[in-house]
């Protein structure tokens, strides 16, 4: 049974217009019907919180969320897929990670996400208080022989039936797993469906060497899993060659590009419809060069975040992976972070008419953050030192 009721909070955040300094949402069939400044007698008084709308996490991999710890990551990217297939192999059949995942996704917030599928995706077990799900099939396929079985793959998980809280899309996975024919003809494919898709691209220097040169410890981890193709990557390629394809997308993600280069961000500067995801606490777990994220921002590529996986990161609480980013990005504006991890995310992912900021008539899941003792009740305060204090979804408060 969907609840109705109204709730207050000290500040209410609603990601568009102006702060509610003790505002009241009002909720109804699990959407939000009214947003008003106190006093309202009849509320739900949650306290001296900061509500916010619920986040969008933009990529995550939730069949690794049985993973207890990040796998050690400092002897490259190369090395680190070897253990992410060895974890694979490995996994229990009594855990279900998806399933995992998306309670921790729910506990903590997230409102949707952005999902990479490497199989067909239990699409029949989500459950009302899940996120809403943008499901990506993952394909892979290097050499020439195998595109008409992975084009036929991902044709058939576009045309399945809809399914209620899942939307679908295709991510090939990156340049050195997908040969460039496929590579785009699985672009064109999304465009004629008119579906998202999702990329790996300038994620480490494993990879662009392997383009480059067709050398180093990618080609080696490649040749121990029996896909190495010579052919199938041009020697001198580079990420923009990937790019390029994007440019006719609506909705096009370039997950990481941690590695763009001056050339590569020149050109998002001139395709705006593309998004770079990036993932901060991956990306410090990797150890890599600064991300550009600031550049990107700076010269209107939109940004948003993701959390990745629990191979790469320790959960999967895009409140957490926020928290990390403005603590180490204190010269963007709080208001521009949030986007990253509501508004802008959910355009990118094309939920923008239900998610992102906390309107009339969009859905209404919100988070509540408690500001430490003494901190002011401000955006800043809890970006920099506030906690997660409960979610509210489909007219029920949850307590952290």
């Amino acid at each position: 049974m969907t609840l109705r009721g109204r709730f207050s909070a000290g500040l209410i955040v609603p990601g568009e217009g102006p702060a509610i300094p003790g505002g009241v949402i009002e909720v109804g069939d699990g959407l939000v019907t009214a947003l008003f400044p106190g006093p309202d007698t009849t509320a739900t008084d949650l306290g001296n919180i900061v509500l916010l709308p619920g986040l969008v996490n933009a990529h995550t991999h939730l069949e690794f969320s049985a993973i207890d710890e990040p796998l050690p990551a400092t002897a490259g990217m190369a090395a680190w897929i070897g253990d992410v297939t060895d974890a694979r192999s490995k996994r229990s059949g009594q855990l279900d990670p998806v399933r995992i995942g998306l309670d921790e996704l729910a506990a903590t917030g997230t409102a949707a996400v952005g999902e990479i599928a490497t199989s067909d995706w239990p699409t029949d077990r989500l459950a009302q208080n899940d996120p809403t799900c943008v499901v990506f099939r993952e394909i892979i396929g290097l050499g020439p022989e195998r595109h008409d079985e992975c084009l036929a793959t991902a044709g058939r998980f576009l045309g399945e039936p809809t399914v209620a809280g899942c939307l679908r899309g295709l991510s090939p996975h990156a340049p050195y797993s997908v040969h460039p024919h496929l590579y785009n003809d699985l672009v064109q494919l999304a465009a004629s469906h008119n579906v998202p898709l999702a990329t790996h691209l300038a994620e480490s220097p494993d990879e662009l060497e392997l383009l480059a040169h067709g050398t180093g410890p990618m080609r080696q981890r490649l040749e121990t899993l029996g896909a190495w193709n010579e052919s199938a990557i041009p020697r001198g390629s580079r990420p923009l060659d990937y790019l390029v394809p994007l440019a006719e997308l609506e909705h096009p993600l370039v997950i990481h590009g941690n590695l763009l280069d001056d050339r590569e961000l020149d050109w998002l500067a001139q395709h705006r419809n593309i998004t770079v995801i990036y993932c901060p606490r991956t990306h410090a777990h990797f150890q890599h060069p600064p991300h550009p994220f600031r550049r990107l921002l700076q010269q209107g590529t939109p940004v948003v975040l993701g959390t990745d996986s629990r191979a790469s990161n320790p959960d999967l609480s895009m409140w957490n992976e926020l928290q990390f980013l403005a603590r180490a990005a204190t010269d963007i504006p709080a208001e521009e972070l949030l986007a990253m991890a509501t508004s802008a995310a959910a355009i990118a992912l094309g939920l923008e008419t239900h998610f992102g900021t906390l309107d009339i008539g969009k859905q209404a899941t919100a988070i509540g953050v408690a500001p430490a003792s003494g901190s002011p009740l401000t955006l800043e305060s809890i970006l920099a030192s506030g906690r997660l204090a409960g979610v509210l979804r489909q007219g029920r408060w949850h307590p952290a």
